[in-house]
């Protein structure tokens, strides 16, 4: 099984669709260089396209920090994650440090809108919560930002506690208005011990980068925001994992549970 795979960065993809958007305008110009016949934008009355574009198990290398989030299964959340991806798949081990995530695009939007809200469902097997509760998911709101009539973002979960490692599918979707655009289901399983030796190292970092959140000692606001430090060192990467990490800016692209 080939664990270590690079994330495709997002402005790659960008690129890409810029190029194709722009001949999609088709604008008319004169020899003076000015546009004199801008044609509808045509297929922003196309029906709305989406799919997943990369989806798999992950581990943390960096976050700001476990925050408060009542719309979550358990409650928590993780700030300003730096993700990286480890395989590509569906099947994700019950392992502590794991992380299930995937990214999804969704186009052509409006021409009006800087942002929009989604709906993000997660359904999963029951989990018994520490206070005694029972959680099979959550149902909450995302604000996600539109750009070239496009929008690319990332949801997911992550295993830090024993409780959350439970087996079965588990099902994310993505919803704009009222409209289902984005399905995708993981499926979590036990590991053998050859397997639970193999990526408990490279897995466990998670675990490290949760527990260990440092505050600076100076005055300013922007210092005071809390540091993590990754095992003494943040280039202590075990052997053979990939350099190229996914920062995700806010709490809820992908890290959206604790």
């Amino acid at each position: 099984m080939k664990y270590l795979i690079p994330v495709m960065l997002v402005l790659v993809l960008f690129g890409c669709e810029q190029s194709s958007l722009e001949q999609l305008e088709n604008i008319n110009v004169v020899s003076s260089g000015k546009a004199v016949d801008e044609k509808p934008l045509r297929y922003l009355d196309d029906p709305l396209k989406s799919k997943v574009s990369q989806r798999g198990l992950y581990r943390m290398v960096r976050s700001g920090a476990v925050v408060d989030n009542p719309d979550t299964s358990t409650g928590k959340a993780v700030s300003k994650p730096v993700i990286q991806l480890v395989s590509s798949t569906e099947r994700i081990p019950l392992i502590k440090g794991a992380r299930m995530y995937l990214q999804y695009r969704i186009w052509y939007l409006p021409d009006q809108p800087a942002w929009v809200n989604l709906r993000r469902v997660l359904k999963h097997p029951e989990m018994t919560l520490p206070d005694g509760s029972v959680s099979t998911g959550s149902d909450f709101m995302l604000k996600r930002k539109v750009s070239v009539n496009q929008l690319i973002g990332y949801t997911g979960y992550g295993f830090d506690e024993d409780y959350e490692l439970v087996e079965g599918d588990w099902v994310f979707e993505i919803w704009y208005q009222d409209k289902k655009m984005i399905e995708q289901t993981f499926t979590t399983y036990w590991p053998d011990k050859q397997e639970m030796a193999a990526l408990t190292p490279v897995l466990g970092l998670g675990n490290r980068v949760l527990g260990k959140v440092d505050i600076s000692k100076e005055s300013s606001s922007g210092s005071n925001w809390p540091k993590v430090t990754v095992g003494g060192s943040e280039t202590q990467m075990p052997a053979g994992v990939s350099d190229v990490k996914q920062q995700l800016d806010d709490p809820l692209v992908v890290m959206d549970e604790k």
